[in-house]
């Protein structure tokens, strides 16, 4: 039972260590180029699809301002962490340490995910019906995107596992 126990905890600090870098690269501010350059796309994208008028766009841009310094001061709280628990793990310490660092970091995870959640829900809310129904169709067809692209990479394990 004692190595489950280690086992799980290692899943876990494993999965924290590596799930905040996935959502700081989708979650950055940084317009210019780089890695989140195409965050900027991505909202015209969509601006275009649900068709919004301008009033919609601006208030999504001063929501997304508003928001701006509180993500900011989120990530750095984050690249703080990653770094006290990397540094924990180089200096070899316990796993009460790790386990404490790791739930930490857990923390800021589920409170970004909250957050993300209500800026969703806050961006729904300034959209018209037939926007909503299009935004819908939109998740639909990704979804089905997804399907297809874990399907082919399944198919394509299976292949390579073949003798």
């Amino acid at each position: 039972m004692k190595n489950w126990k280690a086992m799980a905890s290692s899943l876990v600090l494993a999965g924290a260590l590596a799930a905040p870098g996935m959502t700081l690269a989708f979650g950055g501010d940084n317009h210019h180029g780089g890695p989140h350059h195409f965050k900027g796309h991505f909202f015209e994208q969509m601006a275009e699809e649900l068709d919004l008028t301008e009033g919609q766009k601006a208030q999504l841009k001063a929501n997304r301002e508003a928001n701006r310094e509180a993500r900011k001061a989120q990530r750095e709280q984050m690249r703080a962490l990653h770094e006290q628990l990397r540094e924990a793990i180089d200096s070899g310490a316990d796993q009460a340490t790790l386990d404490k660092l790791g739930a930490e970091l857990g923390k800021l995870q589920v409170a970004k995910m909250q957050e993300m959640q209500q800026h969703r829900k806050e961006f729904e809310a300034l959209l018209t019906p037939d926007q909503k129904a299009k935004l819908e169709q939109l998740k639909a067809e990704r979804e089905e995107r997804w399907k297809e692209r874990r399907q082919k990479r399944a198919e394509r394990r299976q292949e390579e596992q073949k003798p």
